[in-house]
């Protein structure tokens, strides 16, 4: 029989195990993906326990600036059994709002999270998984990854970077303008992250922010025209590739106007293209273009190589920053943990992308590594809720033979 799990916008029914609490899953990483996979496992009937690298759920989210605010509305990105009301967690939560947000959803599906627990490489064993971790050996019938699509921060391996005698830090170092007030600053990449610090940097009094980059981002706000933007992206899902780019191409000058002759020439694919190809999304407007459009950002050619105290661009052109914050990217961390499983294409995502099961390997699964235009909080609810249909669709091997050590919860 079926139950019933409403998520504050609609309810769903997940298949009963038949065993309940017989069958053990171990869920890596206690993100918004790992969460809401655990929450419905656990409401199927089985007996899950999420490890967390981190002392607390959240923990990337936590290490985030305090600026930070999802681009997405609260009521879109909730996950499964309990919404993200605007009332308690705002229209579009900042960092604080969402870390309780993801403290309070781990309260009130009494999730088991073991915290301080790092996986490092998962290996096929009889009847299921055996995870090697920091604190043991632990057995699962089912695996799920959900580490992040942010894993590992990464800095691409530029010519000079080791000898670099200016201070060069990552994005995902940066916490708030103030340490970079009145210093010059180049921040390389423009896409979400880099176009937002750029943003926070002009208007906090740096002396002078300048941006490298090579493709330029699709760029959106978050409201327009009296209301949010975000619903209007679940239409666009659903739309062929190329009509969603004319339209959100079209949409963004109607927004900003002309960005060319700042520099910001359209980019070479649409949003949804770029989703689907390159894994980046839209650049949410939070004071760029306003700085741009009078001067206090200014864009330059992509980054070629690092020579001492100068930055050297594409066009061989010199500069001197005193700090380069490299909103460059991340990497996914996969490959250590499942890469020798065959599981992994290319560009390290599970083969067959987007899925969350890997076609002949079944019993790992991935959750939170695919998004659409409508963003990637919303996708994760589906993801989860089809990981909980499968494995209770999949015939139910005998529980592990060592229990895993006891648990606990940190939520704050």
């Amino acid at each position: 029989m079926p139950l019933a799990l409403g998520d504050g916008d609609f309810g769903v029914c997940l298949p009963l195990c038949d065993d309940r609490l017989m069958t053990r899953a171990l869920v890596c990483g206690a993100g918004p993906a790992g969460l809401a996979t655990a929450a419905c496992l656990k409401q199927a009937g089985v007996e899950v326990t999420v490890l967390e690298r981190g002392e607390a759920v959240g923990a990337a989210w936590r290490r985030r600036y305090g600026a930070l605010r999802l681009n997405t509305l609260g009521s879109m990105s909730g996950l499964p059994g309990y919404r993200a009301t605007r009332r308690r967690y705002g229209e579009f939560p900042t960092r604080d709002m969402w870390v309780r947000y993801l403290e309070d959803y781990t309260r009130h599906h009494q999730l088991d999270i073991s915290c301080g627990v790092e996986v490092q490489r998962i290996e096929r064993a009889p009847g299921g998984w055996l995870l090697h971790t920091s604190a043991g050996e632990r057995e699962a019938s089912f695996v799920v990854m959900a580490t992040g699509f942010d894993h590992d921060p990464h800095i691409p391996r530029w010519t000079g970077l080791e000898s670099f005698q200016s201070e060069i830090i990552h994005a995902g170092e940066y916490q708030d303008p103030e340490p970079y007030r009145g210093r010059d600053v180049l921040i390389v990449g423009g896409a979400s992250s880099g176009s937002e610090i750029a943003a926070f940097l002009a208007n906090g009094g740096a002396g002078r922010v300048r941006v490298a980059m090579r493709t330029p981002p699709t760029l959106s706000k978050r409201r327009w025209l009296g209301g949010p933007t975000n619903p209007s992206a679940v239409l666009l899902d659903h739309l062929p590739d190329k009509l969603a780019d004319t339209i959100i191409r079209t949409s963004q000058r109607m927004m900003f106007g002309d960005l060319s002759t700042y520099g910001l020439p359209h980019p070479p694919l649409g949003l949804k293209s770029s989703i689907k190809h390159r894994l980046i999304g839209a650049a949410i407007d939070d004071g760029f273009v306003a700085a741009l459009k009078e001067g206090r950002i200014e864009i330059t050619p992509p980054l070629d190589s690092l020579d001492g105290r100068e930055v050297i661009l594409a066009d061989g052109s010199r500069l001197q920053p005193e700090v380069v914050i490299c909103a460059t990217g991340y990497r996914r961390g996969l490959a250590e943990l499942v890469g020798h499983l065959d599981v992994l294409d290319a560009r390290e995502l599970p083969r067959g992308y987007p899925t969350v099961e890997v076609r002949g390997v079944p019993g790992l699964f991935f959750v939170g590594y695919f998004s659409k235009v409508s963003g990637q909080l919303r996708q994760m609810r589906f993801e989860a809720r089809r990981v909980a249909r499968s494995v209770c669709r999949q015939p139910q091997p005998a529980p592990p033979e060592h229990e895993p050590v006891s648990a606990s919860v940190r939520v704050s």
